[in-house]
């Protein structure tokens, strides 16, 4: 039976600093961020996530003078009702995003606190409130962040996997085979739109990264989903996770369980977006 999702022990808001940007494909932003309390995050590497709390400007003279920086959530609280009861003038934007980095804190490296790097994927379809605070946000911005622990789970002694994402779910799939063990073997099948994201996925020699770049005219998750489907489920498969567009998540898990006899609780899975 697969592994349960795996939750930090006792997680609470942490308060950060912006402090580097980095482009690292054409799509990509790497951003770090320090914080004396991130010595309390707990490391489970793979896929960890974390919510990241933005300060927003607001525009309501009614609850203070335009531009200025709403409040974080309390720092010393866990819940996320702590946000819920907060007045909606007041509350920050919330993002979810995946730890590329940890680094402790090592003041002979010249790290005087802990460092987090996370990866932002850089859509030209939209422009949210989150992908201008990661592309526009002034070094030393404060934000906080919330350890949500990693969905990736397999069963102890998984052997052969197939994992599968688009850009969305790139971060994950790369810190997936990063942490996985040097004997796991299968497949990993990333869609992205932009060639130039293709990158060099350090993992075990027996894990296959296949890489399908979608056309202007595919859905997003259809080249990935039809790779999976004409490529079949690797012989011997221990566990699947699947991450990314909703419609490719939920029509993937119907193939593995229903027509390929997978089953359910070998698959991990979560659409990122609809």
């Amino acid at each position: 039976m697969a592994a349960k999702r795996l939750k930090p022990d006792n997680a609470t808001t942490i308060p950060v600093t912006l402090t580097a940007r980095e482009r690292i494909s054409p799509s990509f932003l790497r951003l770090t961020l320090t914080g004396e309390k991130l010595a309390n995050y707990q490391v489970m590497g793979a896929d960890q996530w974390f919510r990241l709390f933005l300060p927003t400007e607001s525009d309501d003279r009614a609850s203070g003078p335009a531009g200025e920086v709403k409040t974080l959530p309390d720092m010393g609280v866990r819940s996320m009702a702590s946000y819920a009861l907060s007045p909606p003038s007041r509350r920050p934007l919330i993002r979810n995003y995946t730890t590329a980095e940890f680094r402790p804190a090592d003041p002979a490296a010249g790290r005087a606190t802990a460092e987090l790097d996370f990866d932002v994927y850089v859509d030209d379809s939209h422009t949210g409130p989150g992908l201008r605070w990661a592309l526009d946000a002034a070094l030393g911005s404060p934000a906080a962040l919330l350890d949500e622990g990693r969905l990736y789970a397999p069963p102890a002694g998984s052997a052969v996997e197939l994992l599968v994402g688009d850009e969305s779910a790139l971060p994950a799939l790369a810190g997936v085979l990063r942490d996985a063990p040097p004997e796991l073997t299968g497949v990993v099948v990333v869609e992205v739109k932009n060639q130039g994201d293709v990158r060099d996925l350090p993992g075990p020699s027996g894990v296959e990264v296949a890489w399908e770049i979608r056309g202007d005219d595919d859905d997003p998750g259809a080249r990935a989903a039809a790779h999976v489907r004409e490529r079949g489920v690797p012989d011997g498969l221990t566990y699947s996770y699947l991450a990314g567009p909703s419609s490719m998540v939920t029509g993937l898990r119907r193939f593995l369980v229903r027509d390929s006899g997978v089953p359910k609780d070998l698959v991990s899975f979560t659409g990122y977006w609809r």
